[in-house]
């Protein structure tokens, strides 16, 4: 499995081209619970629903199910949630990389909890990122090599206590054996200006932002 879609029950900003535009035929498509009213909208038929289903339309339910679309039905009590779980078992499956659309906006918790994961899936090997229109976000652990995002506009937030020995090479601030605390601004608003950009880190995890 090389490349998975995946809807989660956040907001779907921006046009439909672009979700549309984006999803390649060779793409497996997955929702986790609501995500499937957003894959519903845009006429596109997934591979996969998975979570308790207190979230989806009836309208996309009675749909899906008469598309004989696979459903795996959780309870609506667990300790995890449907995004965590359908990530779970998308990495057990060897999934190479992971676009998230949706997974942004609506209520702050689950966008906490949503990039939180990414810290969460960083031992695995598997490629994880947020996308829309507006922005793309993933993880950076060691290294990030950044080709094509001349004059883009870059944000770095450590999601470790600690962050050290980070280099940034490309960039209108260049950064050498810099160290990034938690609640320091320091890593936003940088500006892309070379290709290829190079990003290292000694230790710790950041969290990338390019705004596009």
């Amino acid at each position: 499995m090389e490349r998975v879609i995946l809807f989660i029950n956040g907001e779907l900003i921006g046009e439909d081209d672009f979700y549309l535009n984006y999803i390649k035929k060779t793409d497996k498509v997955v929702c986790a619970d609501g995500g499937a009213n957003h894959a519903y909208r845009l006429g596109i038929l997934p591979n996969l629903i998975l979570g308790d289903l207190d979230s989806i339309s009836s309208e996309a339910l009675e749909h899906y199910q008469n598309q004989q679309v696979e459903f795996d039905k959780y309870p609506i009590a667990k300790d995890k949630t449907d995004t965590q779980l359908i990530l779970e078992q998308l990495v057990t499956l060897g999934a190479k990389e992971i676009i998230i659309f949706a997974g942004l906006g609506g209520r702050l918790d689950h966008t906490l909890a949503n990039l939180y994961l990414l810290e969460f899936f960083a031992e695995f090997d598997t490629k994880i990122r947020f996308v829309s229109p507006k922005e793309r976000i993933e993880l950076v652990c060691k290294e990030k090599i950044l080709i094509n995002e001349v004059n883009k506009t870059l944000s770095l937030l450590p999601l470790s206590n600690e962050v050290t020995g980070v280099y940034l090479e490309g960039f209108k601030y260049g950064l050498e054996n810099a160290t990034f605390k938690q609640g320091d601004t320091l890593g936003l608003s940088n500006i892309v200006i070379a290709s290829p950009a190079r990003i290292k880190l000694a230790s710790g995890k950041l969290l990338m932002i390019i705004n596009d």
